[in-house]
């Protein structure tokens, strides 16, 4: 059984169709990259299978489950969390109490009124685990605002991993970093692919061939390619419709 299975899947914005009849399989182990020219349907594609919006036809199952049109608190709960290109964490926190947040969210304890996240011993564990998982323990107690670009990244990944999901999804990982930065950010991806399924939507092609298991292509809301790497780059409407651009770009 595929992990998630999407059949016909269509979402309309007016007259703009921006995912078009997408039938396909997800396997359960690897990294999955969704590319595409700008306006090929990778963001709509990506928010579909998170609840983030309703398709206007066809089916998400999820390990067999019919997950099409819930909510994305209800994503969650199957197991299926996310990271946003835009960084949104806690500026105003610590690194660590960003994580707790989270933790005691998944923990179920937002409500106890008299139960500070700071002061709790399990919150305080599993989040210093996430931390030091991706390594970013060694900032812990620093002020998010003060960590570099690619640490502030790494940490909203951090938040994403506190519900503890068995897939999770990263909306353009390598977005506004140095060399440097995405050269770390490709071993975290790597290392967290080891427990996890990751789907990603990325621009980074240097990325996306050094880590992809299987490439989708996306364009005009249409599949374009699904297949390993080698394949895709090999492929010449790919290559027509946009990896030709990329190198003519670069």
């Amino acid at each position: 059984m595929p992990l998630f299975s999407v059949k016909n899947l269509t979402k309309r914005f007016g007259a703009l169709t921006a995912t078009n009849n997408i039938t396909l399989d997800v396997g359960r182990e690897g990294i999955m990259a969704i590319i595409g020219p700008n306006g090929a349907g990778k963001t709509t594609f990506f928010n579909l299978l998170t609840g983030f919006i309703k398709p206007d036809d066809g089916k998400i199952f999820y390990k067999g489950t019919d997950v099409t049109g819930q909510k994305p608190y209800r994503i969650i709960r199957h197991g299926i969390s996310r990271s946003f290109q835009v960084v949104s964490i806690f500026e105003e926190m610590t690194v660590l109490d960003n994580v707790r947040v989270g933790v005691q969210r998944n923990l179920g304890l937002m409500n106890k009124l008299f139960l500070p996240y700071h002061k709790d011993r399990k919150t305080t564990d599993e989040a210093m685990a996430v931390l030091e998982h991706v390594g970013l323990g060694h900032m812990a107690d620093l002020p998010a605002d003060s960590i570099p670009h690619g640490d502030r990244k790494i940490l909203d990944l951090c938040m994403a991993l506190t519900s503890k999901p068995e897939t999770l999804l990263l909306d353009e990982p390598m977005a506004g970093l140095s060399k440097a930065e995405r050269i770390r950010i490709t071993s975290v991806i790597k290392n967290l692919s080891l427990d996890h399924k990751i789907i990603l939507v990325e621009h980074d092609m240097d990325l996306v061939f050094s880590v992809a298991d299987v490439i989708l292509v996306l364009h005009h809301g249409t599949v374009l390619a699904y297949d390993e790497p080698d394949k895709v780059s090999a492929n010449e409407e790919v290559q027509s419709a946009y990896l030709g651009r990329e190198v003519a770009d670069a």
